[in-house]
């Protein structure tokens, strides 16, 4: 899975539901640092990711989920059809 789709892949985490940094680290087997790299990258791409920090750890929101929602998931589904053989 190309880093790009990882990327996609926390954006769609995101979408509707706050997620914990442990739940995402865990779903994409990624470090902290990695995880940080993600959300920030998906801050350039124009998702209003806010992360909030509770007892138990930090938790990440989508603010502008409805405004992304579509764009995100057609960049995931071209990024998933990708490859080097030719169309899929």
């Amino acid at each position: 899975m190309s880093e790009l789709c990882k990327i996609l892949l926390v954006g769609q985490e995101l979408l509707g539901v706050d997620r914990s940094a442990e739940y995402l680290r865990s779903r994409l087997d990624v470090s902290p640092a990695t995880l940080k790299r993600y959300v920030e990258e998906l801050r350039h791409l124009g998702c209003r990711v806010v992360s909030v920090r509770n007892p138990g750890g930090w938790v990440y929101r989508l603010e502008n989920a409805e405004q992304v929602v579509e764009r995100l998931s057609t960049w995931l589904r071209l990024e998933r059809q990708r490859t080097l053989l030719g169309p899929v």
